[in-house]
């Protein structure tokens, strides 16, 4: 969608505690009255896990656009549409700033409306909707939780895999909620997905090469954001400017030398990718609607 032109390969990553989680999903799904699919603003197609879809069926799903405080806000936007045309209903938010829970009940009640005709058709006062938070790992799904919840309930961090174990939590009268722990695909058919997802976080960065991921970075930034780097390291156009003179600027800007007093590339790519983890290049997004 947008980080393209790699050569395809497969890449494999689902460790054991993720195959575990993926069995144990379905009853959860049943037993849930909404399915919350956090992603990452960013990237919010490669974030998306094509596991679930089958899973969730007809279930009525919400899916939460989160960290859009890093996002290109108009980027976002069209993302929130595109999902709207295609019949499913999606929300943004940053997470770290705005209370959500009145934002995802706007949102929840017309999805969940039949649920609500059934309980009143029966004489039963209304019972708390039972959401289901899935989502691949280090998306935002325990930021969104603490978050509904008020408080710190769910453990969250910034490396894949931190959530383990389900836990059902009570958030308000109107909803309770079950956070799962992170999962991702068995492989991804296209190398591009992984790429997004190693830039994001959402992946170990290891699992690929530095070098490639920081070329592919290059490459889509000189082509949608060539200013991005001219307030942090004083390039002023990514257009005429190499991958490899970026980095020697980089290097010698943050003081990153060998003990000749050359540049260090690598630690120089290490650089630039948390920088833009960071948003210190700026809010950017990595992938736009088709």
């Amino acid at each position: 969608m947008s980080i393209d032109g790699m050569q395809q390969k497969n890449v494999h990553y689902f460790p054991g505690h993720m195959r575990k989680a993926l069995n144990a999903l379905l009853p959860m799904v049943k037993a849930a009255d909404l399915v919350v699919e956090v992603v990452d603003a960013r990237a919010p197609f490669s974030t998306r896990n094509q596991l679930f879809a089958p899973m969730v069926g007809n279930k009525p799903l919400l899916v939460v656009l989160s960290k859009s405080d890093k996002a290109d806000a108009n980027i976002t936007k069209a993302w929130v549409e595109y999902f709207a045309k295609n019949g499913i209903t999606a929300i943004s938010s940053d997470l770290k700033k705005e209370r959500v829970l009145s934002i995802l009940s706007r949102a929840a009640e017309p999805l969940c409306r039949s649920k609500r005709e059934k309980e009143a058709k029966l004489g039963m006062k209304k019972q708390p909707l039972r959401l289901l938070i899935v989502g691949i790992p280090n998306v935002g799904k325990s930021t969104l939780i603490n978050n509904l919840a008020g408080k710190a309930v769910a453990k969250a961090g910034n490396k894949p895999g931190v959530t383990r174990a389900e836990q059902w939590i009570k958030i308000s009268n109107d909803f309770v909620l079950l956070d799962t722990p992170g999962i991702l695909p068995m492989h991804y058919e296209d190398k591009n997905q992984a790429i997004s997802l190693a830039l994001l976080g959402s992946i170990r960065e290891e699992i690929l090469p530095n070098h490639q991921l920081y070329e592919k970075l290059f490459d889509f930034l000189r082509t949608n954001y060539p200013n991005c780097m001219e307030k942090r390291f004083a390039i002023e156009n990514l257009d005429e400017t190499s991958p490899e003179a970026v980095l020697d600027a980089v290097a010698k800007k943050c003081g990153l030398l060998l003990n000749g007093g050359e540049p260090d590339q690598e630690k120089a790519t290490l650089r630039v990718m948390k920088d833009f983890q960071n948003t210190d290049l700026g809010k950017i997004s990595l992938e736009r609607p088709e």
